[in-house]
């Protein structure tokens, strides 16, 4: 158990580094989009490329924070129908969630791949007032989506070994 705990703390330090990533591109385009509008409003002179570049932040900003959120137990649970349920089979049910997430996440981070490939072979690229490429943009998703699957997989052997996870318990909203 002490094994999987320091996998899961470690690999929670990598997820600490996308989400300040992730927080980095969002100030960015905090920042971006205020510009945008102050510059529009007072010199009728708007940022080129905001929206384009808006666009292409977002997937950086969703994707590097998703293995985050469910490290730290952010993710929406519903409980109603396992709540009552005794602690085992709750336990078991809560492997077998993680083991499908891992499973729908793996598959998804496969066809990510697959497309961020496609787009670099055929050099797809933003059109619009700027152009980029977008295989950094799709690969990006792939990535967090990837470090998502791997997390499923650990939460899924911590509490198969009886280890707690964050947020079992969670709030109830009435």
């Amino acid at each position: 158990m002490q094994f999987i705990t320091s996998v899961r703390a470690g690999f929670g330090r990598v997820l600490n580094l996308c989400g300040l990533i992730a927080g980095a591109a969002l100030m960015a385009v905090m920042v971006l989009v205020v510009a945008n509008a102050l510059l529009r409003y007072l010199f009728n002179m708007p940022v080129g490329g905001t929206l384009e570049l808006t666009e292409g932040a977002l997937p950086f900003i969703i994707f590097l924070s998703l293995a985050m959120t469910q490290y730290e137990g952010g993710h929406i649970k519903v409980v109603l129908l396992t709540r009552k349920l005794p602690v085992r089979l709750q336990r078991a049910l809560l492997v077998l969630a993680m083991l499908a997430g891992a499973a729908l996440f793996a598959w998804a981070t496969y066809a990510g791949w697959k497309l961020t490939a496609k787009s670099i072979a055929i050099g797809e690229i933003e059109r619009g007032s700027i152009r980029y490429p977008l295989w950094p943009v799709k690969g990006v998703i792939a990535f967090g989506m990837a470090l998502l699957t791997v997390q499923f997989l650990i939460d899924a052997a911590v509490a198969a070994l009886g280890g707690a996870l964050p947020d079992t318990d969670p709030e109830e909203i009435e």
